[in-house]
């Protein structure tokens, strides 16, 4: 990557010539820079305003330096020192190995490492602090699902409710069938068909939960196959600790997926975001609809 690509985050629009120094002038002397607007029109041959450079074949990846300006503050009882350079001064090459010098430190402490780096920092230490990730599961443990909360005050089950779920979860759940296209088969409600769209055929077509979450499974495991082919490109380069992966109380059943592959990383990842997107909004947003009143 070149200079110019580095610094297209930099780039800034000059509204006011000459360019002034925001430092103190009391500790660096003047701030009016020296280069003239005279040398800047001659350098670009003329072409003066943003509207004659948008008309000519100019892009930000081709631009040159036109001018330098190194500048020393005042030190030691000796007075500010200033000098401009153009490409047809001798000293030109000097003066831009002393410009990338600087400009590169500053690259990496400022424009590299203080903005993509460091402070993003503070956000993630926010957000471990302040944003429980799962909130409504924390919210949920506090006054839904626990010992005389709304759940087993207001469900039918009662004081029975979490223990129903918990049977439910020992003995009905699985998570290699948690995938839409394994529910759907499982249930009856498709089955596999080379010629079909998805390779799956829907039992009955007009079904909307499973032609159009169909659509939306794959376009998430399009992604994530994409996503997990850039960072595993062999079977080898599977992290040892993702290969180790799963559910304490459900990792050692006969069913639990290995992860051997990028393909069984992908079927994995593609189950986890379904479940907790496309499914979870077909299965949460509609219960008012269904059980909050009787008609």
């Amino acid at each position: 990557m070149d200079g110019q690509k580095m610094k297209s985050s930099r780039v800034k629009l000059m509204l006011k010539w000459p360019l002034k120094s925001n430092l103190n002038p009391n500790i660096y002397s003047d701030p009016v820079s020296l280069i003239p607007k005279e040398l800047i029109e001659q350098e670009v041959e003329e072409i003066t305003t943003l509207e004659e450079v948008n008309e000519t074949k100019y892009q930000g990846w081709n631009t040159e330096t036109l001018a330098i300006e190194l500048t020393q503050p005042p030190r030691n009882d000796e007075p500010q020192w200033r000098q401009v350079y153009t490409p047809r001064n001798c000293f030109w090459p000097l003066a831009k190995a002393h410009v990338l010098a600087h400009d590169s430190a500053y690259h990496e402490l400022v424009a590299h490492g203080l903005r993509s780096h460091c402070s993003t920092k503070p956000y993630i230490i926010a957000a471990n602090r302040q944003l429980n990730t799962l909130e409504i599961n924390a919210l949920a443990r506090k006054g839904h699902i626990n010992a005389g909360g709304i759940i087993e005050t207001t469900f039918s089950a009662k004081k029975y409710s979490m223990e129903l779920s918990s049977a439910a979860y020992d003995k009905l759940w699985r998570f290699d069938m948690e995938s839409l296209p394994a529910d759907l088969i499982r249930r009856g409600m498709a089955f596999e068909d080379p010629n079909a769209k998805h390779g799956l055929q829907l039992t009955i077509t007009d079904y909307p939960y499973a032609k159009d979450g169909l659509d939306l499974w794959f376009i998430i495991k399009k992604w994530v196959t994409n996503y997990v082919s850039h960072y595993y490109p062999t079977a080898g380069m599977v992290d040892r600790e993702v290969c180790t992966w799963g559910h304490e109380d459900k990792k050692d059943e006969p069913w639990w997926p290995v992860l051997k592959n990028q393909e069984n990383l992908v079927q994995v990842m593609t189950t986890i975001i379904w479940v907790a997107s496309a499914h979870h909004a077909a299965a949460n947003f509609g219960q008012y609809m269904y059980g909050g009143v009787l008609s």
